[in-house]
């Protein structure tokens, strides 16, 4: 398993679409250290990499979500934390003793990006794509 990049993740916003591109080679990375065998420390490593990254693109998410008032705001947030827990509890099973990954695991993180980028971060790019930037320019009276 692993995230096939094309045209249909493409959300004709820059920076998303960047982040995004990132985002799915850093999960291809896990899945390689899981799907080769690479051991613990590695795929561990590979997770952190993931987790960290994904800290940083939904942090700036969220910046624009609240500069701009996204109505969507609570549930797209709700997501993004979704995926945090599931990257911390792999991340703590592969610290521990558990060296095992959950198959519902990596299922779960392709899932999650592949609808979260057509479904909730689709909906953002439209939003943010059609602001009335020429509104923010002009001073309220």
């Amino acid at each position: 398993m692993s995230v096939e990049w094309n045209d249909s993740l493409f959300l004709s916003h820059e920076i998303m679409d960047e982040d995004h591109r990132k985002m799915a080679a850093l999960i291809n990375k896990l899945y390689l250290s899981v799907n080769e065998s690479f051991g613990k420390e590695a795929t561990c490593r590979a997770a952190q990499g993931l987790l960290e990254f994904s800290r940083a693109h939904f942090d700036h998410e969220k910046r624009l979500m609240e500069r701009h008032r996204y109505p969507d705001t609570m549930r797209h947030l709700w997501q993004h934390r979704e995926l945090l827990d599931e990257l911390s509890s792999l991340i703590y099973g592969l610290e521990g003793s558990s060296a095992n990954i959950k198959a519902d695991t990596i299922e779960f993180i392709d899932k999650w990006f592949t609808i979260h980028l057509r479904d909730s971060d689709a909906k953002l790019a439209y939003f943010l794509n059609n602001l009335d930037h020429d509104s923010e320019a002009r001073p309220t009276a």
